[in-house]
């Protein structure tokens, strides 16, 4: 777990734990800390896997479109890799429908699987 994460974490632990507490004499109060403590939880999870996610969707946009001309992100920065991210995705869209136009069965469940694994690699784990 990283600094940033573990400090996350723990500060909605402590949030979650106020909100219960304060929760007996004011709701409203109770209320906003405890979701401000889940809020907390599901950002440490991103902050911890934000890079990962966004780099393993672009390799595998860029596996299913080999002749794209988006270029590579400058950095490894969020901000360049959501850059690149969005520029690959915008080409994958407008593949898939011409992938759906040409009935290319093979394709279309290849581009079906990615969005999936997409999907899984960005799901938050609701806390219990």
């Amino acid at each position: 777990m990283s600094d940033v994460s573990e400090v996350l974490t723990g500060t909605a632990m402590i949030a979650l734990g106020s909100g219960a507490a304060v929760q007996a004499s004011d709701a409203y109060g109770g209320a906003m800390m405890t979701v401000a403590g889940l809020l907390g939880l599901l950002s440490a999870q991103e902050t911890e896997r934000a890079a990962a996610w966004r780099a393993a969707d672009i390799a595998a946009m860029r596996a299913l479109l080999p002749e794209v001309a988006v270029p590579p992100a400058a950095d490894l920065t969020l901000t360049a890799l959501d850059a690149e991210w969005a520029a690959l995705s915008d080409v994958l869209i407008a593949h898939h429908a011409a992938v759906e136009a040409a009935s290319d069965d093979a394709q279309d469940r290849a581009l079906l699987t990615f969005y999936r694994e997409s999907a899984a690699r960005r799901e938050f784990v609701w806390p219990q």
